[in-house]
């Protein structure tokens, strides 16, 4: 578990460490042609609830978890433009949820909310997003941080990414060096704080 604030995000970018460092990261799994899942657990702390709060998105084309005032918004980032999705759902501070992002190429994006499907978006006629280098922002609202604040607003439980051959990515921030989290699959997909 890690406690996040506003001020230091988490990142999920393993070419900014070192391009040569993987050949297949997992972050280049996240497109919109091939199967993957993400599931996160996280805990929102009630701080800063006036302000919008990316649990976790992928970009530049963004599909991700958000929350404002304690409702929660589904990103779905596709070629053309994003698509936001304000749900009739509503987050309760210091209570542990796990969402499941389930993405089935051209076909559909299935959110589960502790284990329970909550809402598909069908991709049948606009499929998400390919893109270049993406990147996976978890605890941000934005790429400016400095002026935001430093108190805990959200506490990390676990971050996973699946694809059909198992999980690729694993992060419980049990193990953190130099401010990165040691990925428990052996994948070498660190996270890390952005300063």
């Amino acid at each position: 578990m890690i406690n996040i604030s506003r001020r230091h995000p988490w990142a999920l970018w393993p070419n900014s460490i070192c391009p040569a460092f993987l050949d297949d990261s997992a972050v280049d799994k996240l497109q919109g042609d091939t199967y993957w899942k993400v599931d996160v657990t996280f805990e929102y702390t009630g701080i800063n609830m006036d302000k919008q709060k990316d649990i976790f998105c992928i970009v530049p084309k963004y599909t991700g978890l958000s929350i404002f005032e304690k409702r929660i918004f589904i990103g779905v980032g596709h070629d053309d433009k994003d698509d936001w999705h304000g749900t009739d759902q509503f987050i309760e501070p210091n209570t542990k949820e796990s969402f499941t992002f389930e993405h089935f190429p051209n076909d559909k994006l299935v959110i589960s909310r502790n284990g329970v499907k909550t809402f598909e978006y069908s991709l049948v006629l606009r499929p998400l997003a390919v893109v270049n280098d993406p990147i996976v922002f978890i605890g941000t609202d934005k790429h400016t941080v400095q002026d935001q604040s430093d108190e805990t607003d959200i506490k990390f439980y676990e971050f996973k990414i699946t694809t059909r051959d198992g999980v690729i990515c694993h992060h419980d921030w049990q193990e953190i060096i130099h401010a990165k989290s040691v990925d428990k699959t052996g994948n070498c997909n660190f996270l890390y704080e952005m300063a």
